[in-house]
């Protein structure tokens, strides 16, 4: 399944998406956490894309994830095996549980998520 946001897909850098806008105003309360575990503010938080946009990935929710824009820089476009450390995914995802806001669905977007990294050959 596809999610496809009114102009998502464009890269992402330093500018929003969707998901990114419900974190910085406030919407996505339960999330504290990155993906790769960094806290996450409005000042720190980015759209790490699992699989890079230079390699073809595209902007699409089942792609994207909030990280530090540090833990992002750091990564860059390298293969996302080697950044992985699933105890940090679990509690990302954990923390969209039972959201409902917007046209944000956590559950569904939990969902996505776990397809896209199978894909990638992460299991968790």
């Amino acid at each position: 399944m596809q999610i496809n946001f009114i102009g998502a897909n464009v890269p992402t850098f330093g500018y929003s998406h969707p998901l990114k806008t419900l974190f910085k105003k406030g919407k996505l309360p339960t999330v504290t956490k990155g993906f790769y575990g960094g806290e996450l503010t409005k000042d720190t938080v980015s759209l790490e894309h699992l699989q890079p946009h230079s390699q073809g990935g595209r902007t699409i929710l089942e792609n994207l994830v909030l990280a530090t824009k540090k833990n992002n820089n750091a990564r860059s476009d390298l293969p996302i095996l080697g950044f992985i450390n699933v105890e940090c995914i679990k509690e990302y995802l954990k923390q969209f549980q039972g959201v409902k806001v917007g046209i944000l669905d956590g559950d569904l977007y939990i969902k996505l998520i776990i397809k896209t990294l199978k894909k990638m050959g992460v299991e968790l």
